[in-house]
């Protein structure tokens, strides 16, 4: 426990911090260049669209990428950190004194614990929250689309446009597999943003191009004048697949905010799947941080002297990139309700753990 704080650790991290730095620099503008050139591609034709508007949207995306590749990230510096290390001879000298490649791995592996932790505190919340920027500027500009749903704890809110109304819908309750929505009270709009109508009914069933309202009340005038309809139809563009996807997406939540989302969506009869998913996504990725020390340690720390460093370091980022595809099909697995959520959070992380963990052990004490 004493290496942690020991002046050789603590060069250590300096290192690594600065290769650290420097990646995420890079990758970050290879990154911003690809987004600059798809977001002017989709801005083609829209006069209301500047390069301001085009920075701002690629500011805003970058927390969320640097999340998600921040294992990738990781991997890289540590690769380049092991290889400028070895390269002078550094580890060797250290080895040498008694150091052993555990209690190097151990500090670095420490290190990263502290910064998941602080990606969490800090880098999370400021990702959510630009990230739900980002989504309204691009519902705004690119995609044309007004369906949009709301969570609170008194229930579901959703706005529906057709060519003769727009109508904010109040639900309190919903079963998707019978498209069945309780306790509904839609505000109806004129086109040009007057007041309508209220119509409050017991539940609603969503059919094919529209609603059917069960024991329905049309509140017509402010005075309280009402009609009562057994069963009435509104015509309506919506589904329920529709209704499902324009929710909020996960990233736009901050990491400390989605526990009580999820008891919310859970009341209202949405699937909470990929929010809960999510969430211990982002717990399984400080872990998978900490697994990259290990695989890029597997394939960067051999001596200079013994060749094939190239091809080493080469093996080692082809090996992480397989691993995220693994990830990838696996999270796919786990959104579609085929493997456990916890299985599908933590399997990639634990395979490229121990991996790189018998290949260490096979390297060093084998």
């Amino acid at each position: 426990m004493s290496y942690l704080f020991s002046t050789l650790n603590l060069y250590f991290c300096r290192v690594f911090l600065v290769w650290l730095g420097t990646c995420t620099v890079v990758i970050g503008t290879v990154i911003s260049l690809f987004e600059g050139s798809e977001l002017i591609r989709r801005s083609m034709g829209r006069a209301n669209i500047g390069l301001s508007l085009i920075l701002e949207m690629i500011i805003l995306k970058l927390p969320n990428h640097f999340q998600m590749l921040m294992p990738f990230i990781i991997l890289s510096a540590t690769m380049v950190t092991f290889y400028r290390l070895n390269h002078t001879h550094q580890i060797v000298a250290a080895r040498s004194s008694g150091l052993s490649i555990w209690q190097l791995l151990w500090g670095l592996m420490s290190f990263i614990l502290a910064l998941g932790v602080m990606q969490l505190i800090i880098l999370n919340p400021l990702s959510a929250a630009m990230s739900n920027r980002l989504e309204n500027l691009d519902t705004l500009y690119f995609s044309n689309t007004s369906n949009r749903i709301a969570i609170s704890e008194t229930g579901l809110w959703f706005k529906e446009i057709t060519p003769d109304r727009q109508s904010i819908i109040h639900t309190v309750h919903v079963q998707p597999e019978m498209k069945t929505f309780t306790t509904v009270t839609f505000h109806n709009f004129l086109p040009d943003g007057r007041y309508e109508t209220r119509i409050d009914a017991a539940c609603a069933i969503l059919q094919k191009g529209y609603w059917e309202l069960r024991d329905a009340v049309i509140w017509q005038d402010k005075e309280g004048a009402f009609k009562t309809h057994p069963v009435m139809k509104v015509p309506t563009p919506l589904t329920i697949e529709k209704i499902q996807d324009s929710n909020t997406s996960p990233e736009t939540i901050s990491f400390w905010s989605l526990p009580k989302f999820i008891d919310i969506l859970d009341k209202s009869g949405l699937s909470s799947v990929s929010y809960r998913l999510y969430w211990h996504g982002q717990i399984a990725k400080i872990g998978m941080m900490m697994a990259m020390i290990l695989l890029a340690a597997a394939f960067g720390i051999r001596p200079i002297r013994q060749g094939g460093t190239v091809l080493y370091i080469t093996l080692g980022i082809g090996s992480g990139f397989a691993l995220y595809f693994l990830n990838d099909i696996v999270y796919a697995l786990g959104l579609g309700g085929q493997v456990p959520i916890l299985l599908a959070a933590w399997t990639p992380t634990l395979i490229m753990a121990l991996l790189s963990l018998a290949l260490l052990l096979h390297l060093e004490d084998g």
